[in-house]
């Protein structure tokens, strides 16, 4: 994925491993993670809630910080 993102300027690239991520931006790369991916999706009204896509994705195995997965500044769990 890095190498396609350098050689596309412009490009933003999905990524959820940190280091890919630090070495992404080293690059100038633009980047998005997959948390990034399902809040997009519910803004842009392709989801109707992005909190049991959240719990799915972290029952089966995907690492979300429980600081980033309560973040206060994400939409509130009524709403998302």
């Amino acid at each position: 994925m890095l190498t396609w993102g350098y050689n596309n300027p412009g490009t933003e690239v999905i990524l959820d491993d940190l280091a890919a991520r630090r070495c992404a931006d080293t690059l100038g790369i633009p980047t998005r993670g997959t948390l990034g991916l399902v809040l997009i999706a519910k803004q842009r009204g392709h989801i109707s809630r992005a909190r049991p896509i959240l719990e799915q994705l972290r029952q089966s195995g995907m690492y979300l910080s429980d600081r980033l997965y309560h973040n206060p500044s994400l939409p509130q769990r009524s709403h998302i």
